[in-house]
């Protein structure tokens, strides 16, 4: 006899079962963003034809990941970015995959090369893009959340040696005769729409053997498994002082394995992206 307790096991069943292949549905659908995502961004090989010594170490937290980087070459210079867009998992990857298209637009369809001028147009086009925001979505919902991403950018003049850098809440650093420097980039991010947008250049003229590093606020922002506190942007600064010797194969080694030995179970707290050259 077909009870009411085997029907309520049946039901559970097909739930469970139906609940399985949404899962994997999703996941599949995310695997396949994913494939999308790596497609849109130029592989390691490709920094390499421009900075022999160099290495790109990106860690996502969610498979597909809201940091991304950027590098194109215009005539004689070489613009490089790195970029944290807001949230990460699908949200940010949507984000990074809007960031690309106009840095695309911005620096390659209008052969702009000045860092704080794509700065200013990449601002402005983020604000446009969702300026239906105040439209469509309750006042109180649109101050506390907004849809936008840290930045540092670079333009180095291949001819004079020169590299321009403007950021927006992102730094560059470089290393030089065994010294660790820092220029820091404007405290706004872009599509902020609560201030006039305002970035500036920082200049620095190049010498052989320096190491420019670019990065996201991932690795800095991970806690410890063994202890209860955030890596640290200074923990940070004093590693790549530590490696900034090594070739840079082994430097992105180096960065990879203390990550995880400091991570070791916890739970990945952002997404990770860390851009390293030699000039």
């Amino acid at each position: 006899m077909f009870t009411d307790t085997d029907a309520h096991e049946v039901s559970s069943l097909l739930e469970n079962t139906q609940d399985a292949y949404s899962r994997k549905d999703l996941d599949d659908s995310i695997v396949y963003a994913k494939r999308i995502q790596d497609g849109m961004l130029l592989k390691e090989k490709h920094l390499h034809r421009i900075f022999p010594e160099s290495f790109i170490y990106t860690r996502a937290r969610n498979i597909v990941s809201g940091d991304f980087y950027w590098f194109t070459r215009i005539g004689n210079k070489t613009i490089i970015a790195v970029a944290d867009c807001t949230g990460h998992g699908i949200p940010g990857a949507l984000m990074s995959i809007l960031g690309i298209n106009l840095l695309n637009q911005i620096v390659i369809e209008e052969h702009n090369t000045d860092p704080a001028f794509i700065l200013h147009r990449l601002d402005h086009k983020v604000n446009k893009a969702f300026s239906y925001t105040s439209e469509i979505v309750e006042e109180h919902f649109a101050k506390e959340y907004h849809d936008g991403m840290d930045i540092a950018l670079c333009c180095i003049d291949n001819d004079t040696h020169i590299m321009k850098f403007a950021g927006a809440y992102r730094p560059v650093y470089y290393v030089r005769d065994g010294e660790m420097h820092e220029m820091r980039g404007t405290r706004r991010p872009i599509g902020d729409t609560g201030s006039e947008a305002i970035f500036s250049n920082y200049t620095l003229h190049l010498e052989k053997g320096d190491n420019i590093y670019m990065c996201s606020d991932g690795y800095a922002s991970q806690f410890g498994y063994l202890i209860d506190k955030k890596f640290s942007s200074g923990k940070m600064k004093e590693l790549l002082l530590d490696i900034s010797n090594k070739p840079f194969a082994q430097q992105k080694t180096l960065l990879e394995k203390t990550f995880m030995n400091w991570k070791l179970q916890r739970e990945q707290t952002d997404d990770v992206l860390v851009m390293g050259f030699q000039v």
